[in-house]
């Protein structure tokens, strides 16, 4: 198998795992856990959770923009879905909207991100090789 080919089941694989990680945090009952309360704490956590995630799998279908299209649209979905799980099925939670506009706020920033940086390592790439 060559290396790229592992590097994209690799990063596939800590996905999956990163996706199954925040599914599992999200949807434990949090009765009874004394949790910090700072201001907004919360948000920025939903934030960079979800900027992470879009990031990895990004990377793990680094090439196809129509994967991109879809894996946007799947990951603003899930966090929505998550929110609306909370609100209505997990005890001691509650579905909050800001918490889903700010996982979309991750997965924007981190769609921006990854294009900006792939694009950058293309225009490098090709000044290197004239």
């Amino acid at each position: 198998m060559n290396i790229k080919r592992w590097s994209k089941l690799s990063y596939r694989f800590i996905a999956s795992i990163y996706t199954l990680g925040i599914s599992y945090i999200s949807l434990i009952p949090l009765n009874g856990m004394n949790l910090p309360n700072f201001n907004y704490a919360d948000k920025v956590v939903h934030f960079f959770l979800y900027f992470f995630l879009t990031l990895l799998w990004l990377m793990a279908y680094p090439s196809l923009w129509k994967i991109k299209k879809i894996l946007f649209l799947i990951l603003i979905f899930w966090g929505i879905f998550i929110e609306i799980l909370q609100a209505f099925y997990v005890p001691g939670r509650s579905g909050d909207i800001m918490d889903a506009l700010f996982n979309a706020a991750g997965v924007l920033l981190g769609l921006y991100v990854y294009n900006k940086f792939s694009q950058n390592i293309i225009i490098h790439k090709q000044e290197i090789s004239n």
